[in-house]
């Protein structure tokens, strides 16, 4: 199925074997970032807006949608800036998979309705505002951790990195040529929705359906 679709891989292949991983308590912004927050950030630092802004400005009462076009480095500036950082790898599934290792953020029943996500391969819906879709956030409320936008996160890409058990706090690969992509989006179908599903991308580049969120250790309190 997934040669039919012309990837280069089976769906599963990133995602086991399962292991137990043991992190320190952190935070995790509750919804991705906005182009209201990014526009704050633009315009302090004098930084480079997306590239389907108009003359600085996000496009018309899309305020509280989730930003898009923006790197893997736009994102981990902006999270500096606000004195958070880009979560983890293995921070982001924590916060998707909750205690007890649910396959969906929500639970363990897909239910195609809770999410911003097409409902069949080759259809689309459009974007939305963050936490338009209540039903998808975690027991903890996270929202959108599925569908709507793919979420940057800190991580170097290695299919095989997380192949050690019992590890300590893993925040992946030292280098690399890819950078993690975690979530889905709306225009991706549910095949590829669970809450480990994986995804990467050079660093450099932008994608319309591509934004991000901040985390940060709890050391440092919450924000």
């Amino acid at each position: 199925e997934a040669l039919s679709f012309g990837l280069p891989k089976p769906w599963h292949v990133d995602e086991g074997p399962e292991q137990n991983v043991f992190l320190k308590s952190f935070y995790i912004d509750r919804y991705e970032v906005t182009n209201l927050r990014y526009k704050v950030y633009i315009d302090d630092l004098n930084a480079v807006p997306p590239k389907h802004w108009k003359n600085n400005e996000f496009p018309n009462g899309q305020g509280n949608f989730p930003v898009v076009n923006v790197t893997w480095y736009d994102s981990s500036n902006f999270c500096q800036w606000a004195e958070k950082k880009l979560p983890s790898e293995k921070q982001w599934e924590k916060a998707a998979r909750g205690e007890i290792g649910n396959e969906y953020p929500w639970g363990r029943k897909f239910h195609p309705d809770y999410a911003n996500l097409s409902t069949k391969p080759g259809s689309k819906n459009p974007l939305a505002p963050v936490g338009s879709y209540p039903r998808s956030a975690t027991p903890l409320g996270v929202h959108d951790l599925v569908g709507n936008v793919w979420e940057w996160v800190n991580d170097w890409y290695r299919r095989t990195y997380y192949r050690k058990s019992k590890q300590k706090n893993p925040e992946g690969p030292k280098n690399g040529k890819f950078k993690v992509l975690r979530g889905g989006s709306w225009v991706n179908f549910p095949d590829s929705l669970r809450s480990t599903f994986r995804r990467w991308s050079q660093p450099g580049v932008r994608f319309n359906d591509t934004g991000f969120r901040c985390a940060k250790d709890s050391n440092e309190g919450p924000q």
